[in-house]
């Protein structure tokens, strides 16, 4: 059987619950609360007697007429919030009317309430209006009861009275609502830092999307050169071989082609599966980056190490390597004209590696582009001097004035132009490409304003930077046979075509 103790403990819990969350309430239901509850605290302390405490008061005036002022200083006090500094005024009026009373404890409760809510909530102006109003009241009390008393010890004990009954409230006012602005910037600054690092994740995340887009073409920029170019090769000499009649001279010619072709698209994926085996291992591998056998896969250079003419290098296949793809261009049926009075196609002028490999990129990628493309002619001029100029142009005729069928050339990816003038442009060179049309100095030239009307086929043009141009080899017969000194200096005969490392160019 329950005790009445227990049946009545939950409702005094929800009722004081209930009062406590009105009082704190930032509302006008906890103002009107507070107003009440310190109107009670006033009449209980006149009920007490408390009141007359200045003077004995006006005569055959009733103790009930305390109550008037107190009632209209409590309900000021319910808009204490919104309008302090008026609140207060109205609060110092009932003050008056108090001491014209005689004065009571009461009211003097009501304005300690007024003068801590203007330092809570009112702007930086009511608060200094305030304290000037206050420091001039417990100056003028000072001064008052010095003259009626001519002792100065009761002009201080007035004046620290005064000071401790108006003073001490607005202190009190003032500490809790700097303590509430520190909360709110603490508060202020965690959302900040929240916002902060919520931008951090994005940014962070948007730039993990963009490395993986760059990578992913990168990945078939690389595809398109070690990968693309020989099949395209492989077609359309094959294509070439198919279109007549049977030669056995030429048909084995256009087998051989089609065999070095193949062989050198499987060694490029070979290599580029070896350089991201490589780049596995590495990230897994000791301090030294040494993989499992402590050593560096076969043909492969390490990223962050100089080999090949920079750290994505693998066995770049350099303008040293044009012969075969002149000789396969030509077996495809095109009429090829060279034009390198500094013999660079030979390896008569040594190049920096970046910009060697870029010439043997766009020289095979725009011959390509011809044989898919083109007409039946071309021109492949170079020239070396303070930069070197590389023109592939041919004449856009083709016999019978048909244009390629796709599905015997090869679809293309769009991605050729793209790779050769990010090559170029990596170098510091210039790249265009476009239709031809036929100069004022009588050479083709792109997009250019004093072009003429007639159409003048299809230009590659680039120029690229020579800023650490080797001098050309002196042609000497005595220069055939380097001396020992010269075998231990002399570069490395580059390797094959075909290698290089996924994410290069130039």
């Amino acid at each position: 059987m329950s005790r009445p103790a227990d049946l009545i403990a939950p409702v005094i819990k929800a009722v004081t619950s209930t009062v406590t969350k009105a009082i704190m309430a930032e509302d006008r239901r906890g103002d009107v609360i507070t107003a009440v509850g310190i109107l009670a605290i006033a009449l209980a302390l006149d009920a007490l007697g408390l009141i007359r405490t200045s003077w004995r008061g006006l005569p055959d005036v009733s103790s009930w007429w305390f109550v008037v002022p107190a009632a209209v200083g409590c309900a000021a006090l319910v808009w204490r919030r919104f309008h302090p500094l008026g609140t207060l005024l109205v609060v110092l009026v009932a003050f008056g009317a108090d001491v014209a009373l005689g004065g009571s404890v009461g009211l003097l409760v009501v304005l300690w309430e007024a003068l801590y809510c203007v330092h809570l909530y009112g702007r930086p102006v009511a608060r200094r209006v305030t304290v000037v109003g206050v420091g001039a009241v417990s100056l003028a009390a000072m001064i008052v009861i010095g003259e009626i008393t001519g002792e100065i010890r009761f002009a201080i004990l007035a004046g620290l009275q005064a000071v401790t009954l108006l003073v001490m409230p607005m202190w009190w006012g003032a500490n809790v609502r700097q303590g509430r602005e520190l909360t709110a910037a603490a508060h202020e600054r965690a959302r900040l830092e929240r916002e902060r690092s919520t931008a951090l994740l994005r940014l962070s995340e948007a730039a993990r999307h963009d490395a993986v887009r760059a990578e992913r073409t990168a990945v078939a920029r690389d595809l398109h050169d070690v990968i693309a170019s020989h099949l395209s090769a492989i077609t359309i000499t094959s294509g070439a071989a198919l279109a007549g009649a049977a030669e056995p001279e030429r048909d084995r010619a256009a087998l051989r082609s089609i065999r070095a072709e193949s062989l050198a698209s499987l060694q490029d994926m070979q290599a580029m599966i070896r350089v991201l085996s490589a780049e596995t291992g590495q990230r897994g591998a000791g301090a030294d980056g040494a993989g499992a056998d402590g050593g560096t896969p076969s043909g492969s250079v390490r990223p962050g190490t100089s080999g090949g003419g920079g750290s994505d290098l693998l066995a770049a296949p350099r303008v040293a390597q044009l012969g075969p793809v002149l000789e396969q261009v030509r077996l495809a049926g095109l009429d090829l004209e060279v034009t390198d009075p500094g013999g660079v196609l030979d390896g008569g002028t040594i190049l920096p590696a970046a910009v060697d490999h870029a010439v043997y990129r766009v020289v095979r990628e725009s011959l390509t582009n011809v044989l898919k493309h083109g007409g039946a002619r071309a021109e492949v001029r170079v020239a070396a001097g303070d930069a070197l100029e590389l023109e592939v142009h041919d004449d856009g005729v083709r016999p019978g004035g048909a244009p390629p069928d796709p599905a015997e050339v090869g679809g293309g990816t769009g991605l050729g132009l793209v790779s050769m003038r990010e090559r170029v442009e990596s170098l510091g060179g210039s790249f265009a490409a476009g239709p031809a049309s036929a100069g004022s100095e009588g050479r083709a030239v792109v997009g250019s304003d004093d072009a003429g009307p007639d159409d003048a086929g299809w230009l590659v043009r680039a120029v690229l930077p020579l800023p650490d141009r080797v001098p050309d080899r002196v042609a000497d017969p005595a220069a055939d046979e380097p001396s020992p000194s010269d075998r231990e200096t002399e570069p490395a005969e580059p390797a094959r075509s075909g290698q290089t490392v996924p994410g290069f160019h130039a």
